[in-house]
């Protein structure tokens, strides 16, 4: 049985037997934001701007902000990523692309294709590419195509990752961009997740995440579909009051996403299956109180 294990200073190595990279192709840190951090203070040099997706957790213009790094926000298109879009903005001049895969909050997904067509424009332009992967665990499957490869053999693309809650994030990239890195805060106690316990942590997350949209069918509420981890669902005019009365009520997870730009809709995480029905049954108290005249 292969597993990961907990011990820090080792972590580096083993996480880079687990993808098959060398170590000089891995960085680890405390999460996902300190290594894009990271990555933006290293580039300081490039004068070419950052460009990241606006409606996409503040994680990412948080770290490029505390880095000095300028960047530029493109909205969404319909809930999803434009990645043609993005690729113009590297011909015209971006340095750094930051790209949520799964995205937060959607859940959406890139297809191969535009998986593709990133990492050939990173190469033609001089672009670093970071796929932001952080919820690649939970959408392993065909609708889905990590850019792994490309950061295992290219040089301008870096994937993300998170193990475990609270955790640790590691990046896969090219030596050149590695070396590169000033020193990151070391990471919390990794857990041990073994590859049968990460299956099945996958096939209960899928399972749970039907129920949730399944219930959430029959509440009529709206929801997009997920790839990941949480769902995103609209409530149009109450989104911030029913996430605030799930609060009140002993469920405090379901996060209004007004702050991103996306009012009207709430991130559900899927949780366990005790979870989902829990956060249901809730859901469904507070919106027949609110259909009472």
């Amino acid at each position: 049985m292969r597993t990961l294990s907990c011990s820090a200073p080792d972590l580096a190595g083993r996480i880079a037997r687990r993808h098959f990279v060398g170590q000089d192709r891995v960085a680890v840190a405390a999460d996902a934001d300190e290594l894009i951090r990271l990555l933006a203070a290293s580039r300081r040099a490039d004068p070419r701007p950052a460009v990241i997706n606006a409606q996409t957790r503040r994680g990412h213009a948080d770290s490029l902000r505390a880095a000095g790094m300028p960047f530029v926000e493109l909205p969404l298109r319909d809930y999803r990523i434009c990645a043609e879009e993005l690729c113009a903005r590297m011909a015209h001049g971006a340095g750094m692309v930051v790209v949520a895969h799964p995205h937060d909050p959607t859940g959406g997904v890139l297809d191969a294709e535009s998986v593709r067509s990133l990492c050939a424009a990173a190469r033609r332009y001089g672009t670093l590419v970071v796929f932001d992967e952080s919820s690649a665990e939970f959408a392993l499957g065909p609708g889905f195509t990590s850019a792994r490869w490309n950061a295992r053999y290219g040089s301008h693309v870096c994937v993300l990752r998170t193990d475990g809650s609270p955790g640790f994030g590691y990046l896969i990239g090219s030596p050149a961009v590695v070396g590169r890195l000033p020193a990151p805060r070391p990471p919390a106690a990794a857990p041990a997740h073994d590859v049968v316990v990460l299956e099945r942590l996958r096939a209960a997350n899928r399972s749970a995440r039907e129920s949730l949209c399944r219930g959430l069918a029959e509440l009529g509420v709206k929801f997009l579909p997920s790839a990941a981890d949480f769902v995103l669902v609209r409530l149009p005019g109450t989104a911030s009051r029913v996430a605030e009365e799930l609060r009140a009520a002993g469920h405090a997870s379901a996060a209004d996403m007004t702050p991103i730009g996306l009012s009207d809709h709430l991130r559900v995480p899927v949780g366990r299956e005790d979870d989902v029905t829990a956060l249901l049954g809730l859901l469904r108290t507070v919106l027949a109180a609110r259909a009472i005249p």
